[in-house]
């Protein structure tokens, strides 16, 4: 078994076909058919049904699938690895964040890694945690920040805890019941509903007046996502229950505000989600470690003592970037300095 069996093989994976993989590739079509033929009869199995438009995956193939892509991503970590090692800056860090994470972290984090890495890549996605486990857990996706429930996550998973996090019930400036002070008086309003994840997560709010003994929210709008969120808060008369990170957004403050009477409400907590045993490349840890201090940054901001307790742990950089820049001097190349804040 060569790599580049298994380079074809994802390849008809990810294209769904051997002639659009042959074009991928750009290697004839023939070359890539014995290709998988070889594969198949090394390993004395059928890895796709062919069909008129295409390949399928048999249930082997879908299972041989998994592990190669878990291995083809180990491979490519394995030798931006050692470019960073050797001091040259390249590679890419494949990273995805809530959208409270993307307003609260992301912006100077991301402006302290460029300086850093000028040719690094950073492949950024959207997302609660659910519909992106899977990546996470293979390695696809180097790391996850946003809420979560630690309780409720598999132990195929490395969790740390960055902040204590809560929501509000947010309004347009200027709406009629800006000055309400307890959950009853919102009675009769219109809900909007962000549907991002089929588990209780910032999306569900139906606990928060159960707790307080009324009935359901009357939902008007389920809205899949956070443009479509935003939209209908700032232009209608809808309420909805919202990260905290998304008041404190500034070009969303002029459009949208907390109805300031009413207690926020826990939420779960803002964590990093890494696939357990998978070590990270120099450079996604450096963008790790400048979420890290973005997240720190933020608590002090907000002035939280107890997320300034917590988040004060991560002022102290990984480890592993002190092990990787002794490996450097030792090679005789030079490397950049950290940056030290973002």
């Amino acid at each position: 078994m060569k790599l580049t069996h298994l380079r074809d093989f994802m390849a008809v994976v990810e294209t769904g076909s051997l002639r659009a993989a042959a074009r991928h590739i750009g290697i004839a079509q023939p070359v890539i058919t014995r290709s998988i033929r070889e594969l198949e009869n090394e390993l004395g199995v059928t890895f796709f049904e062919r069909h008129a438009k295409g390949a399928r995956l048999t249930p082997m193939g879908d299972c041989f699938a998994r592990r190669v892509g878990t291995t083809q991503q180990e491979l490519r970590r394995a030798c931006e690895e050692i470019s960073q090692m050797k001091g040259q800056d390249v590679g890419e860090v494949a990273v995805a964040l809530s959208t409270a994470t993307c307003m609260s972290l992301l912006p100077t984090a991301l402006t302290a890694f460029a300086r850093r890495y000028p040719k690094g890549i950073v492949k950024i996605s959207e997302s609660l945690f659910q519909p992106i486990e899977k990546d996470v857990a293979s390695g696809r996706i180097d790391f996850w920040i946003g809420p979560l429930n630690q309780s409720e996550a598999s132990t195929q998973f490395a969790i740390e805890k960055l902040l204590n996090n809560h929501r509000r019930i947010i309004a347009r400036r200027g709406h009629p019941l800006q000055h309400a002070r307890t959950l009853a008086e919102l009675d009769g309003a219109g809900w909007v509903r962000p549907t991002l994840s089929t588990r209780n997560t910032e999306g569900d709010f139906n606990e928060i007046f159960a707790r307080a003994g009324l009935p359901a929210p009357r939902i008007a709008v389920h809205a899949r996502s956070s443009l479509v969120t935003m939209l209908t808060v700032a232009h209608t008369e809808l309420l909805t229950v919202l990260p905290q990170q998304w008041v404190d957004f500034t070009p969303f403050a002029a459009l949208i505000e907390p109805i300031k009477g009413i207690d926020p409400v826990a939420a779960a907590p803002m964590c990093i989600v890494r696939g357990q045993g998978l070590p990270l490349t120099p450079m996604a840890e450096h963008f790790c470690d400048l979420m890290r201090k973005a997240a720190h940054n933020y608590a002090r901001a907000n002035a939280d003592p107890e997320q300034e307790a917590l988040s004060s742990l991560t002022e102290e950089r990984s480890p592993r970037l002190d092990r990787y820049d002794a490996g450097i001097r030792a090679s005789g190349h030079t490397s950049a300095t950290l940056v030290a804040g973002c």
